[in-house]
């Protein structure tokens, strides 16, 4: 057991300018790597991109707050690819700036600037800052929530409770893991706290303001069959156990990618003692391994993405802060600075990665870069042919063809925002583009000119009965990486 006796910050880490500096050094260059990146959007990204054009209270998959920060900036700075990924590094710096203050307040003035250089140097927010995802304001709101939290335990009162609630509320617009945060606060005051801080009347009132925040999303889901919510709970659908440990193995060494290796295994060295010290330490434990394990769980069950327990991480960072201020051991600050240095090192290659479009020197077997390369070299050939032909709707099969393509073909000018559909013959709806951009029941008038694009050639007689004789046009393709290409096969037909 780590000992804890000695109250004095005693461990001397860099000062508050250089540290700031780094922050914000470090932000300005993840922005500029997202300007010059070669590096397109993912099939998620497009689809975030095209909620965005559309503000509402809630979509398909997820929450709305993703869709609403896309439209701010790109409203802002246009459609190009790193105005729609912009808001990343940002939310990012500013998780690192709430974590300083979280930790001053809860453990001293180091305990602070250590957690924001944990963060900030996290495998999680250096790949986070290139991409955009669900994760990245809920972290932001996840640690604001914690920040509120932390004053109340000095402060009592109803203006902060109502700030937590609304930083809770927000949590929950960005992505649903929120709720994690609400049942493990609720358990933490049942086993330590008990209204001896926190009275049970600031914690109604975190609650129900935090209602009051998510009611449109609630709102918007019951009007929507609660779609939102039916395929959130569909991710963690244990209907088929498979009960499979090597998908423990992938996802608990996947994290020691997610958080740093060393940083990782510090945090499991100390998080079970954080138990059985005071409530602020205990808080952080409870915040962070019960995630960790639900999710390690779900990985035995049945399947769990690296990402799923990110939030774990927020309060993995103040709680090796508060141990690395508040204790001695030599080992654990050698330990912590190999680990900082190791997240620093991967830190910068991910910063390459993303400016070069490569993963060079490492030689991958299958290099995930190619997933995202040359839809735009293809979307500029099939606007061509679209606009040659007089097409009046193109026809993709796979939502991962869609996304990319629909982005590439209106980003600029909305040019074909009426044509873009995909073929399904599922009942049910699977996904966003299934739902509304629908071919089956989209209007056509006899003589439309259709035009069919697949990844594979060969199109079957009879899988479109609506058309006339189908005739292949042309294949179109781009390099993707080393010599890989991307093809796509043209069938142009017409209405019956």
């Amino acid at each position: 057991m780590l000992s804890l006796k000695n109250k004095r910050v005693n461990y001397s880490f860099f000062n508050p300018t250089f540290v700031i500096t780094v922050l914000i050094s470090v932000t300005l260059i993840r922005i500029y790597s997202l300007i010059v990146s070669p590096i397109e959007l993912s099939v998620d990204e497009a689809q975030y991109w095209d909620w965005s054009r559309n503000v509402d209270f809630g979509y398909f998959t997820k929450p709305p707050l993703i869709a609403w920060t896309i439209a701010l900036t790109t409203s802002i700075f246009g459609n190009e690819e790193w105005a729609v990924r912009l808001s990343s590094p940002i939310f990012h710096f500013l998780t690192s700036i709430v974590l300083w203050k979280c930790g001053q307040l809860a453990f001293g003035f180091n305990a602070g600037r250590i957690a924001a250089l944990i963060w900030i140097f996290t495998p999680a927010a250096s790949l986070g800052s290139f991409v955009i995802s669900t994760d990245t304001p809920l972290l932001l709101f996840w640690s604001l929530s914690l920040l509120f939290l932390f004053q109340l335990l000095n402060n009592s009162s109803y203006n902060l409770a109502l700030g937590m609630g609304i930083s809770i509320g927000l949590a929950f617009l960005s992505k649903y893991a929120a709720l994690y945060f609400i049942i493990f606060f609720i358990l933490w005051w049942l086993i330590y706290d008990r209204g001896l801080d926190l009275d049970i009347k600031k914690i109604f009132v975190i609650i129900f303001s935090s209602l009051i925040i998510s009611a449109g999303n609630i709102y918007w889901n019951y009007l929507n069959d609660f779609v939102t919510l039916n395929h959130t709970v569909s991710n963690a659908d244990l209907s088929e156990i498979l009960l499979n440990y090597s998908n423990v193995i992938d996802f608990l060494s996947s994290q020691l990618l997610v958080f740093g290796p060393i940083i990782f295994l510090i945090f499991i060295f100390i998080v079970f003692d954080g138990f059985s010290k005071n409530k602020k330490l205990a808080l952080l434990a409870m915040l962070s391994l019960p995630i960790l394990l639900l999710i390690t769980i779900q990985s035995f069950l049945k399947i769990a993405n690296p990402n799923w327990a990110v939030t774990s991480y927020i309060a993995a960072s103040l709680l090796i802060s508060a141990y690395l201020t508040l204790n001695r051991s030599k080992f654990l600050r050698l330990s912590f600075n190999t680990g900082l240095v190791i997240n620093l090192i991967i830190s910068i290659y991910i910063l390459k990665v993303t400016m070069v479009g490569n993963f060079l020197p490492v030689s991958l077997k299958s290099d995930p870069l190619r997933k995202n390369l040359g839809f735009e070299i293809l979307a500029n050939n099939l606007d061509e042919i679209i606009d040659k032909k007089n097409i009046s709707k193109v026809i993709f099969e796979r939502r991962g063809d869609i996304t990319r393509f629909n982005y590439y073909l209106n980003r600029d000018n909305n040019k074909h925002k009426n044509k873009v559909f995909i073929k399904t013959n599922s009942v049910t709806p699977g996904n966003f583009y299934e739902a509304n951009y629908n071919y089956k029941y989209s209007q056509n008038s006899p003589g439309d000119k259709i035009l069919i694009v697949r990844n594979l050639p060969n199109l079957e007689v009879g899988s479109y009965d609506n058309l006339n004789d189908i005739k292949f046009v042309k294949s179109i393709s781009s390099n993707t990486v080393k010599d890989l290409k991307r093809i796509y096969y043209l069938y142009e037909s017409t209405y019956k």
